[in-house]
């Protein structure tokens, strides 16, 4: 899946049964990713403990979760096939991971959180972090960000003066490790290193 922060719909993964693909049938389902991970792995083993057939199951039954980890489909192994609205997640059945995402989508719902966690290794502390506390905006180019900060420091002339070209002195500010730029859809996101 692409890197993108496309905000329609709510992040969510389909998860399947190896046992039954390894059999030659698809048993498996979407389920919608909240910030939750206990809700989220009640309700996978709720769909997955009925079996293959019968998907009488109540969530909330002791004993029905004492029984959720022994399917009746005969396979015990989950994975993750698909996924959307998360970013490079891969195959993995990491439950948690995948809320935490989804709780940075939610905590941060206009900045681009899959784009930027891809652009950090996939690290949710630094991501989380830095969208809190180093995130300086969406502008149509490091430029024009770079004009706007200068005249809000209040720039002497003396200091700009080799920065005539707002273009170089962007280029500059990235280079020197001052800060850190990630364009997605045609708009640069600009971040104090």
């Amino acid at each position: 899946m692409a890197d993108t922060d496309d905000s329609s719909d709510a992040p969510r993964i389909y998860v399947a049964c190896l046992h039954c693909y390894n059999s030659g049938r698809l048993h498996g389902a979407w389920f919608e990713v909240r910030a939750d991970p206990d809700e989220l792995h009640r309700e996978v083993l709720g769909y997955f403990a009925a079996g293959c057939n019968d998907r009488q199951f109540d969530q909330e039954c002791d004993a029905c979760l004492a029984q959720a980890s022994r399917f009746p489909c005969g396979g015990e192994e989950l994975a993750v096939h698909d996924h959307e609205g998360l970013g490079s997640v891969g195959e993995c059945y990491d439950l948690p991971r995948f809320c935490e995402i989804a709780g940075l989508l939610e905590e941060f719902p206009d900045l681009p959180v899959v784009a930027y966690l891809a652009d950090l290794d996939h690290d949710l502390e630094r991501a989380r972090e830095g969208l809190r506390d180093d995130y300086r905006g969406a502008w149509r180019s490091v430029a024009e960000w770079a004009e706007s900060w200068a005249e809000d420091a209040d720039l002497s002339a003396a200091q700009l003066w080799p920065y005539v070209d707002w273009e170089r002195y962007a280029r500059d500010l990235q280079l020197g490790g001052d800060v850190s730029t990630l364009e997605v859809d045609g708009v640069v996101h600009v971040f104090w290193r």
